[in-house]
Parts: structure tokens; sequence; C-alpha cells
């Protein structure tokens, strides 16, 4: 199962603007990370997050066309309540996301925004454009290159063109990294972070501390906190016979006084895979 990591990038310009656009979610648009193998008609995920408050079970409906790239996700809160819903329009030919309407619902009412994907003749992104419900443009994300088709700069701009900031990416092909700076507006670097290119492929760059199955899924890995501390992770699988996983466990690793690990149950992920 590909999960999204969530970066600390980004924060900070970000925050004032409507889309959750930045050089993360562009790396990642148009990689399949919704199954492993066979392509299924419809996938219903029911995620669990425990902490020390409670629990709290939230559930996703994700539909998929014929050839696999996801149509439509319907996301429900732990009363079962739609609160919002994603549609995609596709090209299906060349495998990528033309546009990604987003309905939100709450308390104060309900939003529309769409985002317009924007390609150039080698199909790599160059532009991203969100509109409100009215078809006024509230955002403009504009993308730069290399020759892989990776986004290097990522800069954007708010409803009136004014220039907010922007992201700049190193990449390191040889061990499957990117090095991500967040630029502000006056030019100076805010945050510094180094992830993944491809989460898909990370088996095949195994670094220290991290530990993967014969199928290629992350079964223990550390993470670095803010105060410079690490935690270690656990996750266990099952998988259905057409080889997608069907259940995910995330375990915190708790050291005992005595030295023995004790395994603190994070996040728990179901799926059901419709064929």
């Amino acid at each position: 199962m590909y999960k999204i990591l969530v970066s600390f990038l980004f924060i900070v310009i970000s925050s004032i603007s409507h889309a959750q656009v930045n050089m993360y979610t562009i790396l990642h648009l148009n990689e399949n990370r919704e199954y492993k193998t066979v392509k299924p008609k419809k996938v219903i995920e029911t995620i669990t997050f425990y902490d020390p408050s409670g629990t709290k079970t939230e559930k996703n409906i994700k539909v998929f066309d014929n050839s696999g790239m996801l149509l439509t996700e319907e996301r429900f809160d732990e009363n079962g309540t739609l609160t919002a819903k994603l549609t995609y329009v596709n090209d299906t030919t060349k495998r990528l996301i033309l546009e990604r309407v987003l309905e939100r619902w709450n308390s104060f009412g309900n939003s529309k925004e769409t985002a317009y994907y924007v390609y150039d003749t080698d199909n790599f992104l160059i532009l991203v454009e969100d509109k409100n419900k009215n078809g006024t443009t509230i955002n403009r994300s504009e993308i730069k290159n290399n020759e892989k088709g990776n986004p290097i700069e990522f800069s954007g701009f708010d409803r009136n063109g004014n220039f907010y900031g922007k992201e700049t990416a190193t990449y390191f092909y040889d061990k499957n990294k990117v090095k991500i700076s967040v630029v502000s507006n006056d030019g100076n670097i805010v945050s510094t972070d180094t992830i993944k290119i491809s989460f898909k492929d990370s088996f095949k760059y195994k670094e220290d501390k991290e530990t993967y199955n014969d199928r290629g899924d992350l079964t223990e890995y550390s993470s670095k906190n803010f105060n410079g501390t690490f935690t270690t992770y656990k996750e266990e699988y099952q998988y259905d016979i057409a080889g997608n996983c069907i259940e995910n466990k995330i375990h915190e690793v708790i050291m005992k006084p005595n030295g023995k690990q004790k395994l603190k149950l994070k996040n728990d992920y179901k799926m059901d895979y419709f064929y």
C-alpha cells in the first residue's frame, strides 16, 4: 500500500492559498498508489486512527474507470457524513489527470473548486490553475521541469496574480531522493527537506533502519522528529488473492524499561476491493 507521507514543507506559503499544490503533489500527481496489482472497479477504504483520547474511523469510497485511473473519491467522517468528493477528468491514453473537482461540505455550507492541469508536448506538467465554482481563478501554479519531466521549480501566484513564493527541487536519482527547498517571496529559503522520489520503488533503494517484505512494502522504519529524536514504526500487511493490500496496520514502537519492545497501534487501514 502506497501511503502519502505528510511533509512539513510548504506550510508557510500554502497556508495562505486555497490550493493544495506543492512540489510533492506535483511530483506524484499521476503516480498510481491506489492498488498494487489487479485493477479494481471500486475500493472501500476504512481508516481507524488511535490516540490517547480514543479512536476515530473514517471511510473513503473510490471508483475507477476501465483503465484503472481514479474517477471519483467520496470521503466520510466518523459519523458517516459525506464531507468531500473528488471527481477526475483523465486522459486514459497518456494516463494523465486533466481536471480535478473538489467539493466540500461542513457546518458553514459547501464549496467547490476545480484544478486544471496543463502539460507541454512532452506531457510534462507546466501549469495548475485553480478556479472556484464561479469560474474565477483563485490560485495559479507554474512549474519548470528537468529533462526527465520531474519538477525543479514551482512558483505560486494568488487570485490577483501576485507571486507569493516557490519551491525548488534537486534530484539524486541514484538514491531515489529529492531535496525540496521552500523559498519565500523575498528570496529567502524558509525550510528544506529530503523525501523519496518514488515510494513505489523504495524497496530498490533500501536505507538504514528500513525493512521491506517480499512484496516491496515497508515493514519497519524510523522517522526523525522536530526535536532531533527518532520514532520507530512497524507495519503489518494482509493481501487478497490478487495481491492487493486489504489491511495495513501501523504501530509505533515503544521501548520498555526492561529493553523489550511494545507495539502501540496508531492507524489501521482496511480495503475492500471490487473487481
